[in-house]
């Protein structure tokens, strides 16, 4: 077959490859020509150059995307050229394809020497051009894409707060990938041993993966520099197929301190600095062990400041403030650890004008009364407040340790009663505690008595305050309350009853009571297609310890027909430091059985990371204390932004609860809160009154235009 014959013959597949552009470069006229007529008649477009001068202009101007290239050619080589080609500016990439004689080898090597792609032997296999050409091209094309790809996904992990080291079986660094956050370059690490990178810890552990030991830690923080300068990393061990190690780094600097921050705001009080309650009794419960096995006494002050409404009446509460802090100032003073000083002092401050300390090591009684003595000394010297010279005088209640109790919280409410008795001896003054005391007052056992009755009588009730998803504007559930209405007292707050039910065990069949209500209520919500709806219930420390607490629970689900899932119990912080591992075994059966588990006034406990993590729960409630002032305060509005994105990092869901206005409601959106509840979408309402609220009505007995807040809730505008 003819060379015409064979081009003949491929002119039938006209078309069948992209219009793309082939520069030919060669003297020889016939094979120009001929390998002109092969390629267009294909589809391709041709450029023919006889010289290299030629070759070199038409490169710039025809920007080929192939070139064949023959070895000899007037004015210079083909290598000359091709060297050319692979230094230009612009597509230096494109395929070279030297075209040599049969048995010129010698030449064939000094072509990939100066870079070309592939070589082509005269005489040539005219059909078979289009298709190597077309190859060619298409290898060019996966090559220009994946350099794309790699330029993209570089790009992108250098925008990520991340920077990614891979290292070598042999231990040393092969490549650094600096993130957005990290000055470095990316080679700065290249070729370094995983000790000089990383600290001992880490580079012990990197080894272990390298050695095919995967049951360490994969994931350590670690610092880097001193004092101000001092940063914390993160870095997360992720083995390879290839035996090699991918290190993943992250600034969690400010994570670290957004932890340090919350876990401070949750363990000391804001205006005076000191130790708010929940750190006192767990700091007191170790002094008490640590009293227990010396085998001496410790006593608690409970410190109430005589008459101190009347410095907020009159000199305002900025006063009051400050008169706070210079009480709390002097006490951590008279109290602080001394060398020589025997005995070991605690302060904290309770809220309001309600102070403790907490004295360990004493002998007797005698030295308890020395100390509420000093107390009463040290604060007998005037107090300067914003221009005004003030004197206050203490009432202080004692409790002995182990005589009283042997455990702290109830050695703080028998300290609180004994003061109530110096208030009742002339203030200014110290009392003890009694064993006639179990009950401060009259009243309080008449409403215990009066709360037991309601209960066999059926007069207590739960209301219902609404939750809503903030994605969707949808009521996606609610948050039952107790309520309670006495014939002769009327409606007494539940701050009154609740108190004195937890104190006296009440809250251990009221609140069975209460679970029982709210399973037959969301039965009855089926049945009326109201099944979407969660109703959530809080749940005591005396309940929750119970050993049957949550056989209970289930069983009552049972007998209403209700899905599991369609319960929420809300559990406090303290609760979860109680006796861990029952706890957690508790909480494990409830989230077998499809009970959701949620954290209670999230940020006012014992915040901690780790039991986060340790504990199986689902959601957290931020507390309203931080929602109400969020708007106006920074250090609120940084709580609240912490623990919605701390959940988010460990996948829970958030809840705001005590929204009352617009501005609280766009902060928790603008955040990615998930639900909130307050009084902006409606107060706890009687069960009639929330049925009308979810068809869309406006119930008679609230004060608020539900309407009108829900439409502000399904805004989508931040």
């Amino acid at each position: 077959m003819t060379a015409n014959e064979d081009i003949a013959r491929n002119a039938s597949r006209t078309n069948r490859f992209p219009k793309r552009r082939v520069l030919v470069v060669d003297d020889d006229p016939t094979f120009a020509l001929l390998a002109t007529e092969t390629l267009e008649q294909a589809g391709f477009r041709v450029e023919v150059a006889a010289t290299a001068q030629q070759a070199t202009a038409a490169f710039v101007a025809f920007a080929p995307d192939l070139v064949l290239l023959d070895v000899d050619i007037p004015g210079g080589s083909g290598f000359d050229v091709c060297r050319v080609i692979r230094t230009a500016d612009a597509n230096a990439d494109v395929p070279v394809v030297m075209v040599t004689g049969l048995d010129d080898t010698g030449s064939i090597d000094r072509a990939y020497d100066a870079g070309a792609t592939d070589f082509l032997r005269k005489p040539v296999l005219w059909p078979t051009l289009p298709h190597s050409v077309d190859f060619m091209l298409r290898a060019l094309d996966d090559r220009r894409a994946l350099s794309r790809s790699q330029r993209k996904n570089r790009a992108l992990l250098e925008s990520l707060p991340d920077a990614i080291i891979t290292i070598s079986a042999e231990a040393l660094v092969t490549e650094h990938l600096s993130g957005a956050d990290d000055p470095g370059e990316d080679h700065a690490l290249v070729g370094r041993r995983v000790e000089d990178v990383f600290p001992p810890e880490v580079a012990r552990a990197a080894r272990q993966f390298l050695a095919g030991e995967h049951g360490g830690r994969s994931s350590h923080e670690y610092a880097v520099g001193q004092g101000a300068e001092r940063r914390w990393f993160e870095a997360r061990l992720r083995p390879q197929a290839d035996g090699s190690l991918l290190a993943i780094t992250r600034d969690v600097t400010e994570r670290r301190k957004s932890k340090a921050r919350i876990e401070y705001l949750a363990y000391y009080d804001q205006l005076t600095g000191l130790p708010n309650r929940q750190l006192f009794a767990r700091e007191g419960g170790k002094l008490l062990k640590a009293t227990a096995a010396s085998g001496q006494l410790a006593a608690l002050l409970y410190l109430d400041l005589d008459r101190f409404k009347r410095v907020n009446d009159n000199l305002g509460h900025a006063a009051g403030d400050e008169l706070l802090k210079n009480v709390a100032a002097r006490l951590s003073r008279q109290f602080r650890t001394r060398p020589g000083v025997e005995g070991v002092r605690r302060v904290a401050r309770l809220g309001g004008d309600e102070f403790v300390v907490l004295a360990a090591g004493l002998d007797d009684e005698k030295q308890a009364a020395e100390v509420a003595e000093t107390v009463r000394a040290s604060l007998t010297e005037p107090f300067d407040c914003a221009g005004h010279k003030l004197v206050v005088t203490p009432s202080i209640g004692i409790a002995i340790y182990p005589r009283d109790s042997a455990d702290v919280d109830d050695l703080l409410v028998k300290a609180d009663m004994a003061m109530y008795l110096a208030k009742d001896q002339g203030r200014n003054g110290h009392a003890f505690f009694g064993q006639s005391m179990a009950i401060r007052s009259l009243s309080r056992l008449e409403l215990e008595s009066d709360m037991r009755r309601a209960l066999e009588h059926g007069d207590f009730r739960v209301h219902y305050q609404p939750k809503v998803d903030l994605g969707s504007g949808a009521f996606v559930g609610v948050e039952a309350l107790l309520r309670w209405t006495d014939a002769e007292r009327g409606a007494v707050a539940p701050d009154k009853f609740i108190p004195v039910a937890e104190e006296t065990g009440l809250i251990v069949p009221l609140g069975e009571w209460v679970i029982g209500e709210v399973c037959g209520q969301l039965r009855r919500w089926s049945e009326m297609g109201l099944g979407h709806l969660v109703a959530a219930v809080n749940v005591s420390v005396q309940q929750f310890t119970r050993r049957d607490f949550a056989g209970r629970v289930l069983d009552a689900l049972q007998r209403a027909g209700v899905e599991p899932t369609r319960l929420e119990l809300e559990i406090t912080e303290s609760l979860l430091m109680r006796n861990v591992d029952d706890t957690t075994a508790c909480m494990k059966r409830f989230r077998e059985a499809g009970v959701t588990l949620s954290i209670d006034d999230f940020g006012t406990g014992y915040s901690s990371l780790g039991y986060l993590r340790q504990f199986p729960v689902d959601s957290l409630k931020i507390d309203r204390s931080f929602v109400k002032d969020m708007h106006t305060s920074d250090d609120d509005a940084a709580i609240c932004a912490a623990i919605i994105a701390m959940a988010r990092e460990l996948k829970l869901k958030v809840i705001a609860e005590g929204v009352a206005n617009a501005d609280q409601l766009k902060f928790l959106r603008k955040h990615r809160c998930d639900q909130v509840q307050g009084y902006l979408i409606s107060k706890p309402i009687p069960v009639d009154d929330l049925e009308m609220l979810l068809r869309g009505g406006v119930p008679g007995a609230s004060e608020y235009d539900h309407t009108a807040h829900h439409a502000v809730l399904l805004d989508p505008k931040p």
